[in-house]
């Protein structure tokens, strides 16, 4: 099994960009999963937790976090956003491990994620902490 990319990395290390534009149909079927009479109405805009929802998988899959024999706890979720992100709007996310060490055979994490529109503002930022156990540390 290859060393997944969390046992290797340092704080400071980049991820992406990745491309996390959300199309109508990708949040029609979210709104239809998870809606009901309490959710709000977003109008043309996504719920806020699509986005980082988006980015999220991209980077566990290159934090390597899919191997097998790998564990891993979402242990924490920071989100700001500037502003509403619309249906299908160009949306990049850039992450970087601010975060990242070994405690009684666990790994705490912390990977800070800026998301940018397609000028360059950043339009939101979020912090995920994951505890990952199973690794050889």
């Amino acid at each position: 099994m290859a060393v997944p990319l969390i046992s290797t990395a340092v704080i400071g290390h980049e991820f992406g960009p990745y491309d996390v534009t959300i199309p109508a149909e990708r949040a029609i079927a979210y709104a239809k999963a998870v809606g009901g009479d309490e959710s709000p109405d977003y109008g043309d805009s996504l719920a806020p937790i699509m986005v980082v929802a988006a980015a999220l998988t991209e980077l566990i899959e290159d934090l390597g976090l899919f191997s097998g024999g790998l564990q891993t706890v979402h242990a924490g979720q920071e989100v700001s956003w500037a502003r509403p992100v619309k249906i299908g709007e160009k949306v990049d996310a850039i992450g970087r491990l601010a975060a990242n060490s070994v405690r009684r055979g666990n790994h705490f994490a912390t990977v800070s994620v800026s998301y940018k529109d397609s000028t360059g503002s950043e339009i939101g930022t979020s912090s995920t902490t994951i505890i990952v156990s199973g690794e050889e540390s």
